[in-house]
């Protein structure tokens, strides 16, 4: 399947998604996201699910990590005023909205993919080869590109994926882990 294909797939997926849908699976997600092991994860990177996609919810996750590991630190990104790239900052109590309609952290504590040992990454849908399927923009690919054995990547999807993903590139940078309502893929 080709991205353009996949990512259409994908998205007409999310749209059918009732809002208690949403719910059971984000359910089920945290089930499996209790399964993984944190245990060396000090700082891990989130993202802030955007309602309109029907995107998992990250931030219950991470309520979660918060739980089991009191002293985690946990960053949110912010894209860069010309929206070429994106940065990573530690939680704040209060988002703002970007010109994008986007929530992000105020950008007050800098962190950088160095300090973190796992990054929870958005997408839409991936290949049984961790390659990802995302919105489009490249935002992760690049901010990963150069960091590619730093830190975990690790995907949250409702969904399970597909064989493969025919057009990746040289710049595609795959995940390392996939959580799922029911399994918890490793590439």
């Amino acid at each position: 399947m080709q991205k353009i294909e996949a990512r259409q797939f994908f998205q007409n997926k999310r749209k059918a998604l009732t809002q208690s849908e949403c719910l059971k699976l984000d359910d089920l997600l945290l089930i499996q996201f209790q399964k993984f092991n944190w245990g060396n994860v000090k700082c891990i990177g989130n993202f802030y699910p955007i309602d309109k996609h029907n995107e998992p919810n990250s931030i219950l996750l991470a309520k979660y990590l918060k739980l089991i590991l009191p002293d985690i630190s946990i960053a949110y990104p912010s894209i860069l005023q010309d929206g070429q790239g994106m940065e990573f900052f530690e939680e704040t109590e209060e988002f703002i909205e970007n010109k994008w309609r986007i929530i992000e952290p105020l950008p007050i504590h800098k962190i950088g993919i160095e300090s973190m040992e796992a990054v929870l990454v958005p997408l839409l849908g991936f290949d049984t080869f961790g390659q990802r399927v995302g919105f489009g923009k490249g935002y992760y690919d690049r901010y990963f590109e150069n960091n590619t054995n730093t830190c975990l990547r690790i995907g949250i999807s409702y969904f399970e994926p597909i064989p493969k993903l025919e057009d990746t590139h040289q710049f595609d940078v795959p995940l390392t882990h996939c959580i799922t309502p029911s399994k918890i893929y490793e590439f």
